[in-house]
Parts: C-alpha cells; structure tokens; sequence
C-alpha cells in the first residue's frame, strides 16, 4: 500500500511564513534521508520541537543540513509536521549503502552540499576517515529514491564496531540494543540505527558528546559516548551502516 504524500512533502507553501517542501532537501542533502521508516512519528515530531527549541543543534553552526531544519522548524505548523511525521514513519526502509573496508577511498570534491567521487577513478589513502559517496551522481542529484551510497572505511572497522555495539567494548560504553532493540531497528520511540549513512550517525553522536544535543532522550546517549574517542565513533558508526535496516 502506498502512503499517499501531504501537501508539505513536496509543495512550497508561500506568503508571509513560506516555506519549501520536505523534498527540497531530504533526497538531496545527504544519504540519511533515503531511508524511510527509520523512525517513529512520534520521535519526527519531537525533532522538530527540539529543532525549535534549541535542544537539537550542531557543534558546526553553520552548516546547512542542519541551519535549514533549524529555520524550517519556526514556521512550520503542528499540523504539518504531523503529516509529514506520518508519512516518513510509514515508509519501508531499503538498503541503500554499502560499507567496503578499503585502505584506499576514491579522490573526492565538493558537490553542492555533500562529497562526491572524481570522475578521473583516482584513489587516495583513506587514513581515519569515512568517504561515503553516491554511486551515481546524476541520480541522487535528479532526487531519485532508489540511489545508492558506497561508504569506504578503514579495514578492521566493523568487527571493531561489532564489539562496541554488541558488547560496550568492554565497559567502554554500553549495548546499543539496551535502547534500541535487539535488531537494532528502534524500540518504542527511540529510532533504528541499522542501515544508516555512518557520516550522518558520526555527526549525531559528536553533537550528544559535544552538548549540541540536549533533547529528551540526549542525557542518555551523553553517557553511551563519553568515554569514546572518535575512532570509536568511526567503527560504531560502520558497523551500523553495515547491516540490513
């Protein structure tokens, strides 16, 4: 059955408090999005009410994913978001990225707002970074919800990754599945985190570590990153990405 698309999905609401659609970024920014069905309605809405707070906010202040839910969260209306909320929590999520172990990375640059790999097929070393990339460009830029993302880690991530997740690494931090279910697919309103984009996930849990997150589930997650370095991070965050959402 088919979810049929309220009004703020993809319509520009114009006058006095204008507003561009859902679509206008999720699709096109980054990765995270292609996922439907990752979270609950309920957990949507308490976004866009910490959005609007203050309470959901970013260690880089101007970076544009987040300024631009920030900006949208003041006019949108209850209703709205409601609808939207309902929508994106009735989709089925898909896999749409793949995690390659890889000492080396495609060579990348700048493509509107996120990286993308050089048409040349040079290589880099990758060090201790996560390259996630589209696997076609002109796809995910022509807001096609079938694309795909290639994430390239350093090898050894995801068993490392597996012992943080499954295990707390012993006693470095504690299992994802206490809060997240044992799938790692949500549990209640605390949203999946299987099949993620891992630069998306790395950016949440910098700003819980950071205070940029300061939302009713944030304390918690507080104390899951406070003594993780960011390697840790990395490997947490490709581990999760590796599995099916």
């Amino acid at each position: 059955m088919r979810c049929r698309k309220p009004a703020i999905i993809s319509a520009f609401r114009k006058g006095g408090d204008a507003i561009f659609g859902c679509i206008m970024c999720i699709l096109h920014i980054s990765p995270q999005h292609l996922l439907g069905g990752a979270y609950a309605a309920s957990y949507i809405i308490q976004q866009m009410a910490d959005y609007k707070s203050g309470a959901r906010a970013t260690t880089v202040p101007g970076r544009t994913p987040p300024k631009l839910m920030i900006e949208l969260s003041k006019p949108i209306t209850d209703a709205e978001i409601e609808a939207a909320a309902a929508y994106f929590s009735a989709l089925q999520p898909h896999k749409r990225i793949k995690v390659v172990e890889s000492d080396t990375a495609p060579k990348t640059y700048v493509a509107g707002l996120l990286w993308a790999a050089v048409e040349t097929g040079e290589r880099e070393p990758i060090g201790a970074r996560i390259v996630e990339v589209p696997d076609d460009l002109l796809r995910f830029e022509s807001r096609d919800p079938r694309s795909t993302f290639t994430a390239y880690v350093p090898i050894g991530s995801i068993a490392k990754g597996e012992a943080l997740v499954m295990k707390g690494g012993s006693g470095k931090t504690i299992q994802c599945a206490l809060c997240h279910g044992a799938d790692l697919k949500g549990l209640g309103p605390l949203p999946s985190i299987a099949g993620r984009s891992p630069s998306y996930m790395f950016r949440q849990l910098y700003d819980f570590q950071h205070g940029a997150r300061t939302g009713e589930w944030s304390p918690l997650m507080a104390q899951v990153v406070a003594n993780l370095d960011e390697q840790d991070l990395l490997a947490i965050v490709t581990y999760l990405a590796s599995r099916d959402p």
